[in-house]
């Protein structure tokens, strides 16, 4: 072997080796770059003058997910119920707001926090976050009976909701702020050569969409800067299904749409809710 060789050999062995060490280290820090959350919360939604019920849902593999049902007052027997999917930082105290809004506009909700947020067991992944959206929507199915129930998945929350969506189908499905899978959102995020291909987690939200054949709604910040505007209005295009509608909302961001859209955003939710239980 001439020493040409042996340091052509030497050097593919240290570049394999550091590709093999970022790929790890890639892999060690995903959940980190991936899920953003929050221990046990300290308000509750009477802190914001709503009546509400704790519960503590069970999930298939052994997790516990904590969570309220908040009915919304003198709200029809018959009325839809919305099943809130959160985004992926914080807990579902950090939706008061959005709770508030929903309460006012008398849609009953039932929020759930994933395993490893709010006070729930657990460490968050992708399959596990989609085990708890189906153990919530097993939970609010027994608890309405034979009510609509309609899905509201913000970001993160928006790409569980569509699977969910597809193994325990809904009257209708809303999607706020939500991206078009998880390998885009990397290659904005962390623009590697091949940083998709890496990625464990796949939230493959386009292709879920592509399969949902019933009543759509989507929301999107026009300035956007967490989830580009482009993806938004991507995920819309492939939606298969004939009703459907997208709400772009100018200047808004990741997580001020319903500040700046005002009233007309509770409208699009409260019109689009009301026409799935006719």
């Amino acid at each position: 072997m001439t020493r040409l060789t042996t340091r052509m050999l030497t050097l593919l062995a240290i570049v394999l080796g550091a590709g093999l060490l970022l790929v790890l280290g890639l892999r060690w820090v995903e959940p980190h770059l991936v899920y953003f959350p929050t221990g046990p919360v300290a308000y509750t939604p009477a802190d914001a003058g709503m009546a509400f019920r704790n519960v503590a849902i069970p999930t298939a593999d052994g997790e516990t997910l904590r969570a309220w049902w908040i009915p919304a007052e003198a709200a029809p027997p018959d009325a839809p119920v919305l099943l809130f999917f959160h985004g992926n930082a914080g807990s579902r105290e950090g939706r008061l707001h959005n709770l508030r809004g929903l309460h006012r506009a008398g849609i009953s909700v039932l929020i759930f926090d994933y395993r490893g947020y709010g006070g729930s067991t657990g460490a968050p992944s992708e399959r596990g976050l989609y085990r708890d959206g189906e153990a919530a929507a097993d939970w609010l199915r027994q608890e309405v009976g034979a009510r609509p129930i309609v899905y509201f998945g913000r970001s993160l929350g928006g790409a569980v909701a569509a699977h969910v969506a597809l193994t325990r189908p809904p009257a209708a499905l809303i999607l706020e702020s939500t991206f078009t899978s998880a390998r885009d959102m990397a290659r904005r995020v962390l623009p590697l050569p091949g940083i998709a291909l890496v990625m464990r987690s796949r939230f493959d939200v386009l292709g879920a969409v592509r399969q949902w054949r019933g009543p759509l709604l989507m929301i999107h910040g026009e300035a956007d800067e967490v989830v580009p505007f482009p993806l938004g209005r991507r995920l819309f295009e492939v939606a298969a299904g004939p009703d459907k509608a997208f709400h772009a909302v100018p200047g808004g961001h990741h997580n001020d749409t319903y500040e700046r859209a005002g009233a007309a955003y509770w409208r699009w939710l409260r019109e689009f809710v009301e026409r799935v239980g006719r």
